[in-house]
């Protein structure tokens, strides 16, 4: 069966408990604080990976790993995991699981790369002008980095706008390449 559809499954289905118990937005920041763990952490990846730990050691390593006092839903979902032998699907889960959210309560994902620092200012009213345009709230992230060169590069969910000098410079190669090889 198809890997992403699996965690599709197992994200509604969570997201499911979890609102029944009232914890679909601490368990969303909670899949946050543990998709970052997966990704930085490869000794927890390794661990619960490990046939020499036991499932009850890999729930206790889930469940101390993400922070103190988890959730319910949280506990039962680590639980059905380990027991259904899904482990290496978690990061896939937790991802899973917040974009359900996101796209249950209208929340936008903007990230906001520039080659100098951004004012304050500027990016309250990106900000102010992204929570117009999509009707919702915005999770905003900013970064530098100055091998763009200029410019910036603006990703709204899966909307990518590449208005830096880099991404420019690329796009003339490529069309450069392109009339040269229908010139030869």
């Amino acid at each position: 069966m198809n890997e992403g559809l699996i965690s599709k499954r197992y994200a509604k289905a969570l997201y499911g408990h979890a609102s029944d118990m009232g914890e679909e937005a601490v368990l969303y920041h909670r899949m946050q604080i543990l998709e970052a763990i997966l990704r930085k952490m490869p000794e927890i990846k390794a661990g619960i990976k490990s046939p020499a730990l036991s499932a009850r050691e890999k729930i206790s390593l889930l469940t101390g790993a993400t922070g103190k006092n988890p959730e319910q839903s949280y506990l039962d979902f680590i639980n059905l995991i380990v027991a259904n032998r899904r482990l290496e699907m978690l990061l896939r889960i937790a991802l899973s699981y917040q974009r359900l959210y996101r796209e249950k309560k209208q929340i936008s994902v903007v990230h906001l790369v520039s080659a100098k620092k951004i004012s304050g200012d500027a990016i309250a009213r990106i900000r102010r002008l992204t929570e117009q345009a999509t009707h919702g709230k915005v999770e905003f992230s900013t970064r530098i980095d100055p091998s763009i060169e200029g410019g910036f590069i603006f990703r709204l969910n899966d909307i990518r706008i590449d208005a830096s000098v880099k991404g420019q410079l690329d796009r003339i190669r490529r069309r450069l390449t392109q009339i040269n090889k229908s010139i030869i």
